[in-house]
């Protein structure tokens, strides 16, 4: 821990990148544990492009079941460190591959969400937004054009917003340290922004309860999320 705190008081511009294992400690599940979500629902019939396509419905509901599990779910120890962390200018944003918008519930004020957010929905056709409460007025929503109306969501088999997508990359390219919360590393391209980092030559900073690919290129703190970030916002003293 304490090489863990002076790499990142000694990182010139450090940012972070979290995965679901950032959300469990907040009751939110992950997706590849044991009782991740991938676990109870194949990934192909909710999670994907094809499911959108072919049952709009069955994946439809299987959202709005998502957006009633995270009512009045509020951000853990880890969401408020990184928070800390950002407003002491400790760390200077958050990647994230999550879609719960925690982090900024937290107090977080640059995240990029690469994966998209469950807080809004929109036409998969013509891609105007609306309020998530827009789902629940049909069993399958439709916009003015026609086209089905979503979660604001990557799914498997669609690429990741450009934007968000090239706001990640800049960071990464911009940074000598990256400390990583709660990922796999193992979803593409995702885990090519901590590889970024480290190309770049820089440093990383694992926080994770399993292995992840990178971990002999990194510091590796095994463990809790909450308890780790709670105790090194501590020795920084933030």
């Amino acid at each position: 821990m304490e090489r863990a705190v002076k790499m990142l008081l000694e990182a010139r511009h450090a940012i972070a990148f979290t995965g679901a294992g950032v959300s469990t400690e907040s009751g939110i599940p992950d997706f590849r544990g044991k009782t991740g979500l991938w676990e109870q629902y194949p990934v192909e019939k909710v999670a994907s492009r094809r499911a959108l396509v072919e049952n709009p419905a069955f994946f439809l509901n299987f959202y709005r079941e998502r957006f009633k599990s995270y009512a009045g779910v509020k951000p853990n120890p880890a969401h408020e460190a990184l928070a800390r962390m950002e407003k002491a200018g400790i760390i200077k944003g958050i990647v994230t591959q999550n879609i719960d918008g925690l982090h900024q519930k937290a107090g977080s004020k640059n995240v990029v969400e690469i994966h998209g957010t469950l807080n809004r929905v929109r036409c998969d056709r013509c891609l105007k937004y609306y309020l998530p409460e827009k789902l629940d007025e049909e069993e399958v929503p439709r916009c003015n054009c026609g086209g089905v109306i979503r979660p604001d969501v990557v799914l498997f088999g669609e690429a990741l917003p450009r934007r968000e997508w090239q706001r990640a990359l800049e960071l990464a390219q911009r940074s000598d340290l990256v400390l990583v919360v709660g990922s796999s590393l193992v979803v593409t391209p995702a885990n090519q922004i901590p590889g970024l980092v480290l190309l770049e030559g820089g440093k990383a900073i694992i926080v994770n309860k399993e292995p992840t690919p990178l971990d002999d290129q990194a510091l590796v703190l095994r463990g809790y999320a909450g308890e780790i970030l709670s105790r090194m916002v501590e020795m920084l003293g933030v």
